[in-house]
């Protein structure tokens, strides 16, 4: 039982450390292929 929370735990830490990379990249992409697109100076 112990065990079974403890790995649902990390999965969940898992899972929203990896959304939160995959997030920050689109921001990221995003924000450059917009910065390009309106980058006159």
């Amino acid at each position: 039982m112990q065990e079974e929370s403890l790995g649902e735990d990390f999965y969940q830490m898992i899972v929203y450390l990896f959304v939160v990379i995959v997030s920050s990249i689109i921001m990221i992409v995003w924000l450059k292929r917009r910065g390009r697109k309106k980058n006159n100076r």
